[in-house]
């Protein structure tokens, strides 16, 4: 079981869309240092959504070669059809990854029936772990039914009210199946009531700072919770909403952590720039 801060990677990329592997390495041996828990690629946020099996094959390897098993790697299937997650998964396993995860759109299932069916078909393809997220809320009923599907280890949980998450932990899950928060938003509240973790976007700037929430979190230190909390909480409101990817990697540029592109990587809106600046430095970010 996967516990602590799951980083959802930002795959640096140029304009055209093409993946920046050197910075993606790079990318990993930080977040290796930083003692993240693991690594979800290819996933909903970024460029590598629009890769095709054969580019997700060359993505996946390189992030899985450079961890070299010093920390985990979490393929994501995600797909707008169920054919296409079920090569994703057959690529995943080539690459070598440690689990995979599925993002269900739940509003794309026309009855709790379908969404089962189509969850038992990519577990019985996949030969790792598989991790299922939702940012819709799903019934307490159907995580449960989700949760005793052979070859599902693991829900990923959009919501950010504790009234959620502790009806969640009332299930009777099965030995070793993890619940993870969806947001950083959840992460720390969900994870003192009980959750394995949660899956990161912030980490991506602040690995070290949000590896130590989740763990304060994991180990019920409520007092380290809150002072991490307010830095925390200043960069992620920071972080603008209708391009969250590019944000990331123009600040990750920035940091030097990753090559600038070509043309130069530009945000849309001026304010922009100056809240994410100013958040980052209040975390002790040199930018």
């Amino acid at each position: 079981m996967i516990k602590g801060s799951i980083v959802e990677l930002v795959s640096p990329a140029e304009s055209n869309g093409t993946i920046k592997m050197e910075s993606l390495e790079a990318l990993v041996d930080w977040h290796v240092v930083e003692g993240s828990a693991a690594l979800l690629v290819g996933d909903t946020l970024d460029a590598a959504l629009e890769l095709d099996a054969e580019e997700r094959l060359e993505l996946w390897r390189r992030v899985v070669w450079q961890a070299d098993g010093r920390i985990a790697v979490i393929a994501g299937l995600s797909a707008n059809r169920l054919e296409i997650s079920l090569e994703f998964a057959q690529v995943a396993d080539e690459a070598g990854v440690d689990a995979v995860l599925l993002t269900l759109p739940i509003s794309a299932f026309p009855s709790r029936d379908k969404l089962l069916h189509d969850v038992e078909t990519v577990a019985r393809a996949v030969k790792q772990p598989l991790l299922l997220r939702s940012n819709e809320r799903i019934a307490p009923t159907v995580v449960d039914a989700l949760a005793r599907i052979d070859g599902v280890s693991g829900f990923v949980d959009g919501a950010t009210d504790l009234a959620r998450a502790r009806a969640l932990l009332a299930l009777h899950l099965p030995v070793g199946f993890a619940l993870y928060a969806g947001s950083d938003i959840a992460a720390a509240p969900f994870v003192l009531e009980g959750f394995a973790g949660g899956v990161s976007t912030t980490a991506n700037l602040v690995p070290r700072m949000v590896r130590k929430l989740h763990d304060a979190a994991l180990s019920g230190d409520r007092t380290e919770v809150e002072s991490l909390q307010k830095p925390l909480q200043t960069l992620l409101q920071a972080q603008p909403e209708h391009n969250l990817p590019r944000a990331l990697q123009w600040a990750l540029i920035e940091m030097g952590r990753v090559a600038e592109s070509t043309p130069p990587l530009a945000l849309s809106q001026t304010r922009d720039y100056t809240n994410l600046r100013r958040a980052l430095r209040s975390t002790g970010c040199a930018i």
